[in-house]
């Protein structure tokens, strides 16, 4: 069986959506604490991933720049 395009496209917007969709549990449960009781015992589960922090990156001043069509040189 050969993919036509439609299937391929259907294939990529479910995989697009699904990693948003886990992207947003991702963001909502990080830092935070879970529970459970059952069966009389207690389970505690905390998820944390730190980022790390925005990489910042300062660029040169801009300068005029001169083009001339004509001899190379001085």
């Amino acid at each position: 069986m050969i993919m036509d395009s439609y299937a391929s496209g259907g294939l990529g917007a479910g995989a697009i959506v699904a990693l948003g969709i886990a992207y947003r549990v991702f963001m909502w449960a990080n830092h935070r604490n879970f529970k459970s009781h059952c069966c009389g015992r207690t389970a505690e589960v905390g998820i944390d991933v730190d980022t790390p922090p925005q990489l910042k990156i300062k660029a040169p001043e801009e300068k005029d720049v001169v083009v001339s069509y004509g001899k190379m040189g001085s």
